[in-house]
Protein backbone atom coordinates (compact mmCIF):
# COMPACT_ATOMS: atom_id res chain seq x y z
CA UNK A 1 0.00 0.00 0.00
CA UNK A 2 2.84 2.40 0.88
CA UNK A 3 4.52 1.76 -2.48
CA UNK A 4 1.29 2.53 -4.30
CA UNK A 5 0.87 5.82 -2.45
CA UNK A 6 4.48 6.80 -3.15
CA UNK A 7 4.12 5.89 -6.83
CA UNK A 8 0.88 7.87 -7.08
CA UNK A 9 2.56 10.88 -5.45
CA UNK A 10 5.55 10.59 -7.84
CA UNK A 11 3.18 10.37 -10.82
CA UNK A 12 1.34 13.49 -9.61
CA UNK A 13 4.60 15.39 -9.17
CA UNK A 14 6.03 14.36 -12.55
CA UNK A 15 2.86 15.24 -14.45
CA UNK A 16 2.85 18.70 -12.88
CA UNK A 17 6.54 19.23 -13.60
CA UNK A 18 6.15 18.13 -17.21
CA UNK A 19 3.06 20.34 -17.53
CA UNK A 20 4.77 23.34 -16.01
CA UNK A 21 4.10 26.54 -17.92
CA UNK A 22 7.26 28.16 -16.65
CA UNK A 23 10.36 27.28 -14.61
CA UNK A 24 12.04 29.89 -12.43
CA UNK A 25 15.64 29.21 -11.40
CA UNK A 26 17.26 31.03 -8.53
CA UNK A 27 19.59 31.14 -5.57
CA UNK A 28 18.74 31.76 -1.95
CA UNK A 29 20.36 31.99 1.44
CA UNK A 30 19.69 33.11 4.93
CA UNK A 31 19.69 32.44 8.63
CA UNK A 32 18.81 29.26 10.54
CA UNK A 33 17.68 29.14 14.15
CA UNK A 34 17.98 25.46 15.04
CA UNK A 35 17.84 23.03 17.92
CA UNK A 36 17.71 19.28 18.46
CA UNK A 37 14.58 17.94 20.10
CA UNK A 38 12.60 19.26 23.01
CA UNK A 39 13.68 22.22 25.12
CA UNK A 40 13.46 20.04 28.27
CA UNK A 41 16.68 18.33 27.15
CA UNK A 42 18.66 21.46 28.04
CA UNK A 43 19.58 22.31 24.47
CA UNK A 44 19.48 25.93 23.40
CA UNK A 45 18.79 27.23 19.90
CA UNK A 46 21.85 28.14 17.85
CA UNK A 47 22.24 30.42 14.86
CA UNK A 48 23.41 28.95 11.56
CA UNK A 49 22.90 29.60 7.87
CA UNK A 50 21.78 28.02 4.60
CA UNK A 51 22.73 28.64 0.98
CA UNK A 52 21.80 26.99 -2.31
CA UNK A 53 19.79 26.86 -5.51
CA UNK A 54 16.08 26.62 -6.31
CA UNK A 55 13.83 25.59 -9.17
CA UNK A 56 10.12 26.49 -9.13
CA UNK A 57 7.88 24.68 -11.62
CA UNK A 58 4.84 26.93 -12.12
CA UNK A 59 1.86 24.87 -13.26
CA UNK A 60 -0.98 27.37 -12.74
CA UNK A 61 -1.14 30.98 -11.51
CA UNK A 62 -2.10 29.62 -8.07
CA UNK A 63 0.01 26.46 -7.76
CA UNK A 64 3.63 25.43 -8.22
CA UNK A 65 6.15 22.81 -7.16
CA UNK A 66 9.58 23.80 -5.89
CA UNK A 67 12.77 21.79 -5.41
CA UNK A 68 15.95 23.07 -3.78
CA UNK A 69 19.50 21.96 -3.11
CA UNK A 70 20.79 23.61 0.09
CA UNK A 71 23.86 23.52 2.29
CA UNK A 72 22.65 24.07 5.86
CA UNK A 73 24.44 24.52 9.19
CA UNK A 74 22.13 23.21 11.92
CA UNK A 75 22.46 21.73 15.39
CA UNK A 76 22.12 23.08 18.92
CA UNK A 77 23.97 24.88 21.66
CA UNK A 78 24.57 22.72 24.73
CA UNK A 79 25.90 25.50 26.94
CA UNK A 80 25.82 29.10 25.76
CA UNK A 81 27.94 30.38 28.63
CA UNK A 82 30.88 28.15 27.62
CA UNK A 83 29.95 28.21 23.92
CA UNK A 84 29.54 24.45 23.48
CA UNK A 85 27.86 23.63 20.15
CA UNK A 86 26.76 20.61 18.17
CA UNK A 87 27.31 21.66 14.55
CA UNK A 88 25.49 19.51 11.99
CA UNK A 89 26.44 20.23 8.37
CA UNK A 90 23.75 19.00 5.93
CA UNK A 91 23.11 18.89 2.22
CA UNK A 92 19.31 19.33 2.23
CA UNK A 93 16.93 18.59 -0.64
CA UNK A 94 13.51 20.06 0.14
CA UNK A 95 10.62 19.41 -2.22
CA UNK A 96 7.31 21.13 -1.62
CA UNK A 97 4.11 22.49 -3.08
CA UNK A 98 3.35 26.20 -3.12
CA UNK A 99 -0.21 27.51 -3.08
CA UNK A 100 -0.50 31.22 -3.88
CA UNK A 101 -3.28 32.74 -1.79
CA UNK A 102 -2.80 36.49 -2.27
CA UNK A 103 -1.01 38.08 -5.24
CA UNK A 104 2.61 36.94 -4.75
CA UNK A 105 2.23 35.34 -1.29
CA UNK A 106 2.24 31.55 -0.97
CA UNK A 107 1.93 28.76 1.56
CA UNK A 108 4.59 26.04 1.33
CA UNK A 109 4.17 22.42 2.44
CA UNK A 110 6.29 19.40 1.69
CA UNK A 111 9.18 17.20 2.77
CA UNK A 112 12.94 17.42 2.97
CA UNK A 113 15.73 14.87 2.80
CA UNK A 114 18.99 15.80 4.50
CA UNK A 115 22.34 14.10 3.96
CA UNK A 116 24.73 14.61 6.87
CA UNK A 117 28.09 15.91 5.64
CA UNK A 118 29.72 16.30 9.05
CA UNK A 119 28.80 16.50 12.74
CA UNK A 120 31.13 18.35 15.12
CA UNK A 121 31.06 18.93 18.89
CA UNK A 122 32.83 22.27 19.33
CA UNK A 123 33.78 24.77 22.00
CA UNK A 124 36.54 27.35 22.41
CA UNK A 125 39.13 24.71 23.45
CA UNK A 126 38.50 21.73 21.16
CA UNK A 127 36.68 20.37 18.14
CA UNK A 128 35.60 16.72 18.08
CA UNK A 129 34.17 14.89 15.07
CA UNK A 130 30.90 13.14 16.02
CA UNK A 131 29.86 12.08 12.49
CA UNK A 132 29.89 8.38 13.42
CA UNK A 133 27.38 9.02 16.24
CA UNK A 134 24.84 10.83 14.05
CA UNK A 135 22.46 9.32 11.49
CA UNK A 136 23.56 10.01 7.91
CA UNK A 137 19.98 10.59 6.69
CA UNK A 138 17.44 13.06 8.00
CA UNK A 139 13.81 13.45 6.96
CA UNK A 140 11.76 16.54 7.81
CA UNK A 141 8.34 18.01 7.15
CA UNK A 142 8.46 21.52 5.69
CA UNK A 143 5.96 24.34 6.36
CA UNK A 144 6.36 27.94 5.33
CA UNK A 145 5.34 31.21 3.77
CA UNK A 146 6.94 32.83 0.74
CA UNK A 147 6.53 36.22 -0.83
CA UNK A 148 7.82 37.55 -4.16
CA UNK A 149 8.92 41.13 -3.57
CA UNK A 150 9.19 41.71 -7.34
CA UNK A 151 10.21 39.76 -10.46
CA UNK A 152 13.75 39.14 -9.16
CA UNK A 153 13.67 39.04 -5.36
CA UNK A 154 11.76 36.93 -2.86
CA UNK A 155 11.56 36.37 0.87
CA UNK A 156 10.70 33.23 2.84
CA UNK A 157 9.98 32.02 6.34
CA UNK A 158 10.06 28.24 6.80
CA UNK A 159 9.97 25.67 9.60
CA UNK A 160 11.57 22.25 9.17
CA UNK A 161 10.21 19.69 11.65
CA UNK A 162 12.53 16.69 11.82
CA UNK A 163 10.95 13.25 12.04
CA UNK A 164 14.19 11.21 12.05
CA UNK A 165 16.13 10.59 15.23
CA UNK A 166 19.54 12.08 14.42
CA UNK A 167 21.34 10.23 17.23
CA UNK A 168 22.28 6.65 16.47
CA UNK A 169 21.14 4.55 19.46
CA UNK A 170 20.15 7.70 21.41
CA UNK A 171 23.78 8.44 22.36
CA UNK A 172 23.36 12.14 23.06
CA UNK A 173 21.43 12.60 26.33
CA UNK A 174 19.81 9.18 25.77
CA UNK A 175 16.87 11.05 24.26
CA UNK A 176 15.32 11.36 20.82
CA UNK A 177 17.08 14.15 18.90
CA UNK A 178 15.23 15.59 15.92
CA UNK A 179 16.19 18.64 13.89
CA UNK A 180 13.95 21.67 14.34
CA UNK A 181 14.92 24.58 12.17
CA UNK A 182 13.36 27.98 11.59
CA UNK A 183 14.72 29.53 8.38
CA UNK A 184 14.55 33.11 7.18
CA UNK A 185 15.78 33.49 3.60
CA UNK A 186 16.15 35.91 0.74
CA UNK A 187 16.34 34.75 -2.85
CA UNK A 188 17.19 35.98 -6.31
CA UNK A 189 15.38 34.66 -9.43
CA UNK A 190 17.35 34.54 -12.70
Amino acid sequence: MKKQIIMLFCFFVLTHIVGAQEVEWGVKGGMNVSTLGKSELGRVARIGYHLGGTAEFITTPFFSLQAELMYSLQGAALDNSRQVYLNYHYLNIPFFMKAYFYEDAAFEIGAQYGLLLRAVDKNEYYTQDRSDEVSKSDFSLVFGLAYKLNEKFNFGLRYNLGITNTAKQDIIYEQRSTNRVLQISFGYIF
